[in-house]
C-alpha cells in the first residue's frame, strides 16, 4: 500500500519473526552469546524469558541459525503434552520415532540416541517454547532428562523459554530440584528509547537503504511510551503510523501522526493502555 511512497523494497514493520530484521540490541547480544555459551559448553539447564514480543521467538530462530549443523534439535512450540507425549515428540524430533508407550522405554531410546551423538562429538538441544504452559509433571520430566549425562558433562540441554508466568512456576516448591538445576538464566526486556529509536531506524534502513521517511524525535518518544518499547507492539504502531502518513501524503511521521495511528491501532495493542 505504502512502499512505493517510501521507497520500501517490502513492508518494514511485519510481526513476522524474520531473522533478517533481528536488530541486536546490546541486550539481545549479550543473551544469545550466554546462551550460545550455556549449550556450547553443556550446562544442561538453560532458562530465558521475556514478555509477550519482546523478541523470545526471533531470538530463538537467530540462536539456532547460528548453531548450525553443531547441534541435533528437538523445537516443540506446543507443550501442552503429557510426559509420554513429550518424550515421544522429543525422540521423533532426533530422527528417533519410537512407538512404544512405556516412559522409561521411550527415555532409554533417548539416552542411547544422546550417547551416540556424544561419541561422534555433537550436541543435543531440546527447546521448549511456551514453557509456562507445561504442566508440573511435565516439567519434573524434563528434570529426569537432565539426569543423561557422563562424569564430564551432560548429555542433553534443555533451553526452557517462556513468559514471566514460567518463572513464577518454577519458584514452586515442588519444582525445587528443576530450579536448582538451571545453570543458565536470561531474560528479555523492552527496549529503552535510545534502542527504540535505533530499533526502527534499522528496519527501515533494512527495508528500504534509499527510503524516504523520517520519524520526528517527539513521535519516537510517544512511539517509546506507546508501546512501552515492547518490538511487536512497536512493530504494530508504527505500520499504523506508516498507513497514517501515507493518506496523508506526508513522509515525516509527527508525534500527532503517532496519536492518530494509536487509536486507529487500539484494538490491535491489547496490552497498552492510554498513558
Amino acid at each position: 500500500m505504502y512502499c512505493d511512497f517510501f521507497g520500501f523494497n517490502e513492508k518494514p514493520f511485519n510481526v513476522t519473526p524474520d531473522t533478517r530484521y533481528l536488530y541486536l540490541s546490546p541486550l539481545h547480544q549479550g543473551v544469545l552469546e550466554t546462551l550460545r555459551y550455556g549449550i556450547q559448553e553443556r550446562k544442561g539447564f538453560l532458562l530465558l524469558t521475556g514478555e509477550v514480543g519482546t523478541g523470545k521467538t526471533m531470538s530463538l530462530r537467530a540462536l539456532l541459525n547460528n548453531l548450525g549443523g553443531s547441534c541435533e534439535t528437538s523445537l516443540i512450540l506446543n507443550p501442552q503434552l503429557s510426559k509420554l507425549e513429550l518424550l515421544k515428540t522429543i525422540n521423533r524430533d532426533f530422527g528417533r520415532d519410537f512407538k512404544r508407550n512405556s516412559i522409561k522405554e521411550q527415555i532409554d531410546h533417548l539416552n542411547q540416541f544422546v550417547l551416540e551423538c556424544g561419541k561422534k562429538g555433537r550436541n543435543a538441544l531440546v527447546i521448549i517454547d511456551e514453557g509456562q504452559q507445561l504442566s508440573m509433571e511435565a516439567l519434573e520430566m524434563t528434570r529426569l532428562l537432565s539426569n543423561l549425562e557422563t562424569e564430564t558433562h551432560k548429555l542433553l540441554q534443555i533451553l526452557l523459554v517462556g513468559q514471566p508466568e514460567l518463572e513464577e512456576k518454577l519458584a514452586s516448591p515442588e519444582l525445587r530440584q528443576l530450579r536448582q538445576r538451571i545453570q543458565i538464566r536470561c531474560r528479555l526486556n523492552p527496549l529503552d528509547l535510545e534502542q527504540t529509536e535505533r530499533y526502527i531506524t534499522f528496519r527501515i534502513q533494512k527495508a528500504g537503504p534509499e527510503s524516504r521517511v523520517a520519524f520526528e524525535k517527539s513521535s519516537v518518544s510517544r512511539l517509546h511510551r506507546l508501546s512501552q518499547g515492547i518490538p511487536r507492539l512497536i512493530n504494530t504502531l508504527c505500520d499504523f503510523c506508516l498507513v497514517a502518513a501515507y493518506l496523508k501524503g506526508s513522509r515525516v511521521i509527527t508525534k500527532t501522526i503517532v496519536e492518530e495511528a494509536f487509536l486507529e491501532s487500539e484494538g490491535n495493542i491489547p496490552y497498552v493502555t492510554h498513558p
